[in-house]
Protein backbone atom coordinates (compact mmCIF):
# COMPACT_ATOMS: atom_id res chain seq x y z
CA UNK A 1 0.00 0.00 0.00
CA UNK A 2 1.33 3.40 -1.27
CA UNK A 3 2.49 5.96 1.70
CA UNK A 4 1.44 9.63 1.46
CA UNK A 5 5.20 10.07 1.28
CA UNK A 6 5.16 7.90 -1.60
CA UNK A 7 2.38 9.89 -3.49
CA UNK A 8 4.26 13.29 -2.61
CA UNK A 9 7.35 11.90 -4.36
CA UNK A 10 5.38 10.89 -7.65
CA UNK A 11 3.53 13.93 -7.60
CA UNK A 12 7.32 16.09 -7.21
CA UNK A 13 8.72 13.28 -9.94
CA UNK A 14 5.99 14.05 -12.60
CA UNK A 15 6.04 17.92 -11.96
CA UNK A 16 10.09 18.27 -12.51
CA UNK A 17 9.28 16.07 -15.82
CA UNK A 18 6.49 18.43 -16.86
CA UNK A 19 8.65 21.03 -16.13
CA UNK A 20 11.73 19.82 -17.80
CA UNK A 21 10.11 18.50 -21.11
CA UNK A 22 10.36 15.20 -23.03
CA UNK A 23 14.00 15.45 -24.57
CA UNK A 24 15.60 17.04 -21.06
CA UNK A 25 16.62 14.79 -18.60
CA UNK A 26 17.70 15.98 -14.60
CA UNK A 27 20.79 15.06 -15.40
CA UNK A 28 21.16 16.69 -18.39
CA UNK A 29 19.35 20.06 -17.13
CA UNK A 30 21.68 20.26 -14.36
CA UNK A 31 24.70 20.68 -16.41
CA UNK A 32 22.64 22.98 -18.53
CA UNK A 33 21.89 24.70 -15.57
CA UNK A 34 25.07 24.71 -14.49
CA UNK A 35 26.37 26.18 -17.36
CA UNK A 36 24.45 28.89 -17.21
CA UNK A 37 25.21 29.79 -13.77
CA UNK A 38 28.50 29.80 -14.45
CA UNK A 39 27.98 32.53 -17.32
CA UNK A 40 25.51 34.19 -15.65
CA UNK A 41 27.90 34.67 -12.41
CA UNK A 42 30.94 35.50 -14.69
CA UNK A 43 28.22 38.44 -16.40
CA UNK A 44 26.89 39.79 -13.46
CA UNK A 45 29.72 39.92 -11.50
CA UNK A 46 31.02 42.90 -12.01
CA UNK A 47 27.93 44.65 -11.87
CA UNK A 48 27.18 43.55 -8.04
CA UNK A 49 30.67 44.34 -7.58
CA UNK A 50 30.33 47.75 -8.68
CA UNK A 51 26.70 47.91 -6.74
CA UNK A 52 28.82 46.97 -3.40
CA UNK A 53 31.83 49.07 -3.88
CA UNK A 54 29.34 52.61 -4.66
CA UNK A 55 28.94 51.99 -0.54
CA UNK A 56 32.54 52.55 -0.09
CA UNK A 57 35.14 55.82 -0.17
CA UNK A 58 37.93 56.58 -2.19
CA UNK A 59 40.64 55.03 0.49
CA UNK A 60 38.59 51.25 0.36
CA UNK A 61 39.51 51.70 -4.00
CA UNK A 62 42.95 52.41 -3.88
CA UNK A 63 43.49 49.91 -0.98
CA UNK A 64 44.46 46.19 -1.31
CA UNK A 65 41.51 45.11 -0.07
CA UNK A 66 38.76 43.20 -1.99
CA UNK A 67 35.66 42.86 -0.34
CA UNK A 68 35.01 45.20 1.89
CA UNK A 69 34.02 45.10 5.94
CA UNK A 70 30.42 46.21 7.36
CA UNK A 71 32.86 49.30 8.88
CA UNK A 72 33.83 50.40 5.39
CA UNK A 73 30.04 50.63 4.35
CA UNK A 74 28.68 54.71 3.70
CA UNK A 75 25.70 56.08 2.37
CA UNK A 76 28.05 59.18 2.20
CA UNK A 77 28.59 58.98 -1.88
CA UNK A 78 25.08 58.73 -2.69
CA UNK A 79 24.17 61.62 -0.54
CA UNK A 80 26.91 63.50 -2.53
CA UNK A 81 25.60 62.82 -5.60
CA UNK A 82 22.19 63.41 -4.70
CA UNK A 83 23.20 66.78 -3.56
CA UNK A 84 24.47 67.94 -6.65
CA UNK A 85 21.59 69.99 -8.15
CA UNK A 86 23.39 69.26 -11.69
CA UNK A 87 23.05 65.82 -10.78
CA UNK A 88 19.12 65.93 -10.20
CA UNK A 89 18.78 67.81 -13.26
CA UNK A 90 20.13 65.43 -15.50
CA UNK A 91 18.30 62.77 -13.93
CA UNK A 92 14.94 64.66 -14.30
CA UNK A 93 16.01 65.46 -18.06
CA UNK A 94 16.97 61.73 -18.50
CA UNK A 95 13.38 60.53 -17.14
CA UNK A 96 11.62 62.92 -19.89
CA UNK A 97 13.97 61.99 -22.75
CA UNK A 98 13.62 58.67 -21.96
CA UNK A 99 10.01 58.24 -21.48
CA UNK A 100 8.51 60.51 -24.13
CA UNK A 101 10.95 59.16 -26.72
CA UNK A 102 9.26 55.34 -26.38
CA UNK A 103 5.65 57.11 -25.84
CA UNK A 104 6.63 58.34 -29.26
CA UNK A 105 8.61 55.38 -31.02
CA UNK A 106 5.88 53.18 -29.75
CA UNK A 107 2.77 55.21 -31.15
CA UNK A 108 4.49 56.11 -34.66
CA UNK A 109 5.40 52.17 -34.35
CA UNK A 110 2.10 50.81 -33.71
CA UNK A 111 0.69 52.74 -35.89
CA UNK A 112 3.20 52.25 -38.80
CA UNK A 113 3.38 48.17 -37.97
CA UNK A 114 -0.44 47.97 -38.21
CA UNK A 115 -0.84 49.99 -41.58
CA UNK A 116 2.39 48.21 -42.99
CA UNK A 117 1.29 44.82 -42.14
CA UNK A 118 -2.85 45.07 -42.55
CA UNK A 119 -2.46 46.93 -46.12
CA UNK A 120 -1.45 46.49 -49.03
CA UNK A 121 0.27 49.75 -51.04
CA UNK A 122 3.22 50.37 -53.44
CA UNK A 123 6.41 51.06 -51.85
CA UNK A 124 5.37 48.81 -49.01
CA UNK A 125 8.38 46.25 -49.05
CA UNK A 126 10.74 48.81 -49.84
CA UNK A 127 9.68 50.56 -46.80
CA UNK A 128 10.74 48.31 -44.63
CA UNK A 129 13.83 47.26 -46.15
CA UNK A 130 14.65 51.20 -45.61
CA UNK A 131 13.61 51.27 -42.18
CA UNK A 132 15.94 47.85 -41.45
CA UNK A 133 18.45 49.83 -43.62
CA UNK A 134 18.99 52.52 -41.06
CA UNK A 135 20.68 49.97 -38.47
CA UNK A 136 23.53 49.53 -40.75
CA UNK A 137 24.88 53.11 -40.44
CA UNK A 138 26.84 54.22 -37.23
CA UNK A 139 25.08 56.69 -36.13
CA UNK A 140 28.16 59.31 -36.12
CA UNK A 141 28.00 59.20 -40.05
CA UNK A 142 24.83 61.42 -39.71
CA UNK A 143 26.33 64.05 -36.76
CA UNK A 144 27.01 67.03 -39.10
CA UNK A 145 24.34 67.03 -41.26
CA UNK A 146 21.82 66.04 -38.58
CA UNK A 147 23.17 68.90 -36.65
CA UNK A 148 22.83 71.48 -39.28
CA UNK A 149 19.25 70.46 -39.58
CA UNK A 150 18.46 70.56 -35.69
CA UNK A 151 20.13 74.03 -35.77
CA UNK A 152 17.87 75.70 -38.96
CA UNK A 153 14.92 74.17 -36.84
CA UNK A 154 16.36 75.74 -33.67
CA UNK A 155 16.04 72.29 -31.61
CA UNK A 156 19.57 72.44 -30.61
CA UNK A 157 20.51 72.46 -26.68
CA UNK A 158 16.31 71.40 -26.16
CA UNK A 159 14.36 68.53 -24.71
CA UNK A 160 12.31 68.27 -27.42
CA UNK A 161 15.39 68.11 -29.91
CA UNK A 162 16.94 64.99 -28.20
CA UNK A 163 13.15 63.93 -28.15
CA UNK A 164 13.11 64.01 -31.99
CA UNK A 165 16.84 62.67 -32.27
CA UNK A 166 16.20 59.68 -30.22
CA UNK A 167 12.81 58.97 -32.18
CA UNK A 168 14.49 59.09 -35.18
CA UNK A 169 16.75 56.68 -34.47
CA UNK A 170 14.40 54.25 -32.52
CA UNK A 171 11.26 54.44 -35.24
CA UNK A 172 12.61 52.37 -37.72
CA UNK A 173 13.49 49.45 -35.85
CA UNK A 174 10.48 49.36 -33.65
CA UNK A 175 8.48 49.80 -36.87
CA UNK A 176 10.04 46.67 -37.80
CA UNK A 177 9.78 44.67 -35.20
CA UNK A 178 6.07 45.53 -34.16
CA UNK A 179 4.52 45.18 -37.52
CA UNK A 180 6.40 41.49 -37.32
CA UNK A 181 4.26 40.87 -34.28
CA UNK A 182 0.85 42.15 -35.82
CA UNK A 183 1.48 39.88 -38.66
CA UNK A 184 1.08 37.01 -36.04
CA UNK A 185 -1.94 38.22 -34.88
CA UNK A 186 -5.18 36.63 -37.15
CA UNK A 187 -6.42 39.28 -40.00
CA UNK A 188 -9.92 36.86 -39.02
CA UNK A 189 -10.04 39.46 -35.92
CA UNK A 190 -9.64 42.38 -37.23
CA UNK A 191 -12.80 41.19 -40.02
CA UNK A 192 -14.53 40.42 -36.89
CA UNK A 193 -14.20 43.89 -35.22
CA UNK A 194 -15.16 45.88 -38.59
CA UNK A 195 -18.56 43.73 -39.19
CA UNK A 196 -18.95 45.00 -35.07
CA UNK A 197 -18.76 48.38 -36.60
CA UNK A 198 -14.84 49.34 -35.25
CA UNK A 199 -12.78 51.48 -37.17
CA UNK A 200 -9.27 50.67 -37.58
CA UNK A 201 -8.36 52.92 -34.22
CA UNK A 202 -10.57 51.40 -32.64
CA UNK A 203 -9.36 47.30 -33.98
CA UNK A 204 -5.98 48.23 -32.73
CA UNK A 205 -7.14 49.79 -29.15
CA UNK A 206 -9.12 47.15 -28.91
CA UNK A 207 -7.67 44.09 -30.61
CA UNK A 208 -4.30 44.64 -31.60
CA UNK A 209 -2.48 46.42 -28.31
CA UNK A 210 -3.63 43.77 -26.12
CA UNK A 211 -2.36 40.73 -28.19
CA UNK A 212 0.71 42.34 -29.13
CA UNK A 213 1.69 42.93 -25.81
CA UNK A 214 4.83 41.48 -26.06
CA UNK A 215 5.74 43.07 -28.82
CA UNK A 216 5.00 46.15 -27.42
CA UNK A 217 7.20 45.29 -24.56
CA UNK A 218 9.96 44.17 -26.35
CA UNK A 219 9.85 47.64 -28.47
CA UNK A 220 9.52 49.91 -25.78
CA UNK A 221 12.58 48.50 -23.27
CA UNK A 222 14.67 48.59 -26.33
CA UNK A 223 13.84 52.38 -27.16
CA UNK A 224 14.04 53.61 -23.66
CA UNK A 225 17.49 51.65 -23.14
CA UNK A 226 18.63 53.61 -26.43
CA UNK A 227 17.43 56.69 -25.32
CA UNK A 228 18.73 56.75 -21.30
CA UNK A 229 21.86 55.44 -22.48
CA UNK A 230 22.92 57.87 -25.48
CA UNK A 231 26.03 59.96 -25.06
CA UNK A 232 26.58 60.87 -28.18
CA UNK A 233 23.44 62.55 -29.72
CA UNK A 234 23.44 64.75 -26.28
CA UNK A 235 26.86 65.91 -26.32
CA UNK A 236 25.91 66.96 -29.28
CA UNK A 237 22.31 68.77 -29.06
CA UNK A 238 23.04 69.77 -25.61
CA UNK A 239 25.01 72.96 -25.06
CA UNK A 240 23.53 73.73 -21.66
CA UNK A 241 23.04 72.11 -18.38
CA UNK A 242 19.44 72.34 -18.66
CA UNK A 243 19.03 69.96 -21.50
CA UNK A 244 21.84 67.02 -20.34
CA UNK A 245 20.80 63.59 -19.31
CA UNK A 246 22.79 61.35 -17.60
CA UNK A 247 24.93 59.64 -18.80
CA UNK A 248 26.66 63.33 -19.89
CA UNK A 249 26.16 63.97 -15.95
CA UNK A 250 28.91 61.18 -15.41
CA UNK A 251 31.26 63.81 -16.14
CA UNK A 252 30.64 66.10 -13.46
CA UNK A 253 32.88 63.39 -10.88
CA UNK A 254 35.65 63.73 -13.33
CA UNK A 255 38.12 66.84 -13.09
CA UNK A 256 41.29 67.39 -15.58
CA UNK A 257 44.02 65.40 -13.39
CA UNK A 258 41.49 63.59 -10.98
CA UNK A 259 38.30 61.18 -10.90
CA UNK A 260 36.53 60.92 -7.66
CA UNK A 261 35.88 57.00 -8.46
CA UNK A 262 33.75 56.45 -5.33
CA UNK A 263 30.92 59.60 -6.25
CA UNK A 264 31.49 58.09 -10.22
CA UNK A 265 30.71 54.61 -9.08
CA UNK A 266 27.65 55.64 -6.97
CA UNK A 267 26.84 58.01 -10.16
CA UNK A 268 26.47 55.39 -12.52
CA UNK A 269 24.88 52.67 -10.01
CA UNK A 270 21.66 55.38 -9.85
CA UNK A 271 22.25 55.42 -13.86
CA UNK A 272 21.65 51.97 -14.37
CA UNK A 273 18.70 51.49 -11.99
CA UNK A 274 15.91 52.77 -13.53
CA UNK A 275 16.80 49.86 -16.33
CA UNK A 276 16.96 47.70 -14.19
CA UNK A 277 13.53 48.42 -12.75
CA UNK A 278 11.57 48.80 -15.73
CA UNK A 279 12.79 45.23 -16.59
CA UNK A 280 11.86 43.85 -13.35
CA UNK A 281 8.46 45.60 -13.80
CA UNK A 282 8.09 44.31 -18.01
CA UNK A 283 10.15 41.05 -17.59
CA UNK A 284 7.18 38.87 -18.27
CA UNK A 285 6.32 40.39 -21.40
CA UNK A 286 9.95 41.09 -22.70
CA UNK A 287 11.03 37.63 -21.88
CA UNK A 288 7.85 36.67 -23.55
CA UNK A 289 7.82 38.76 -26.55
CA UNK A 290 11.79 37.81 -27.48
CA UNK A 291 10.89 33.82 -26.97
CA UNK A 292 7.64 34.49 -29.15
CA UNK A 293 9.83 34.83 -32.51
CA UNK A 294 7.93 37.99 -33.64
CA UNK A 295 11.03 39.44 -35.95
CA UNK A 296 9.90 37.91 -39.34
CA UNK A 297 8.68 41.00 -40.51
CA UNK A 298 7.40 39.93 -43.90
Amino acid sequence: MATHTDSEDRNLAQRIDAWLGEDMSPRRALGVYFVLGLYFAFLLLPVIYMALVSFTSQDFLFSSDLIPSLGDLTLANYETVLSRGDFRTYFVNSMIVATSTTLLVLTVGILAGYSMSRFDYPGRNGLLYAFLSTQMLPIVLILIPFYILMFSLDLVDSLLGIVIAHSVIGIPLGTWLLKGYIDDIPESLDEAAKMDGCSHLSIIRRIILPLAMPGIAVAGFYTFILSWNDFLLVSILSQTAGTRTLPFGLQLFQAQNTVAWNLLIAAAVITMAPVILLFAVAQKWVVEGLASGGMKGN
